[in-house]
Parts: structure tokens; sequence; C-alpha cells
């Protein structure tokens, strides 16, 4: 049996800088854009409303789009759109 000591947090241990609260604007757009990508498996739904409604209440300010692949395995349709309408993107894998 193998004996697990260390338990990781997908939180880091950084300190955010002020510069990491805002999203630098594309030109044109009249606020940052996060974009939530779900790759359709078990459980990823849940993970992104819970996700979206944390950031939502840090960054109101935020434009939020969300995506579901319609199939796990398969390639996000319209990728390249949906990376160029947001400023940063959150790919949810889980199961």
């Amino acid at each position: 049996m193998v004996a697990y000591t260390d338990i990781l947090s997908p939180l880091g241990d950084r300190a955010a800088r002020a510069s990491d609260a805002r999203a630098k604007q594309k030109p044109g757009t009249s606020r940052p854009v996060i974009g939530l990508l779900d790759n359709s498996k078990p459980n990823v739904a849940e993970f992104m409303r819970a996700l979206e409604g944390e950031l939502r209440s840090r960054y109101a300010s935020y434009e939020f789009v969300r995506v579901t692949k319609p199939r796990s395995a398969m390639a996000c349709p319209d990728l390249d759109a949906f990376a160029t309408r947001c400023d940063y993107v959150i790919n949810a894998v889980a199961d």
C-alpha cells in the first residue's frame, strides 16, 4: 500500500499582485472577458457553475462566457472564435 503524506492544493501559494487583479482588455471591448470551457464530462458543469459564481463575486465588472463541448473527446467547435473573444479561458476537465 502506498502512503501519501503530501496533499497538493490547486490554489498555489503566491500572493496576488495588484496587476493580476485586472485583465488587460482587448481594444474595442467594454470589459474583460473570462471564458469557461466545459469538456462535458460528469460533474464539470456543477464545478463550472460554482467557479463562475465565485469569480463573479470577485470580478463583477468582468463578462463571462461559457461553452460546453458536445463530447469530451471532440475538439471544441469554433475554438478560435471563443479564444479570440476571451481575455482569459479556464478549461475544466473532470470526472
